[in-house]
């Protein structure tokens, strides 16, 4: 399946988005140490609708991407995830 199916429905957000070694290669925030499972289970407290695919991010190669469902801009969402996982303790 492609991401384009999903387009104007949910939002790809990438693992490397939070654990990629800079921002070159795909990070969009400060560098944290997560699993696939924690950003899951993040997306899904916040109850996005997370849902897991078998992909690589291009630039940095990181497997791992969950689509989730559009509620607010792609920033925003990675945002909303970061901050869940602080106050998690998960960073």
């Amino acid at each position: 399946m492609s991401l384009r199916d999903y387009e104007g429905n949910k939002i790809a957000i990438w693992l490397a988005y939070f654990t990629a070694d800079s921002r070159r290669k795909g990070r969009k925030i400060r560098k944290v140490k997560i699993t696939l499972d924690d950003l899951f289970s993040a997306a899904k407290a916040l109850g996005l609708e997370p849902e897991v695919l078998d992909k690589v991010h291009p630039g940095s190669r990181i497997k791992g991407l969950i689509m989730v469902k559009k509620v607010k801009g792609k920033y925003k969402l990675i945002k909303d995830i970061y901050s869940y996982l602080q106050q998690q303790k998960k960073l």
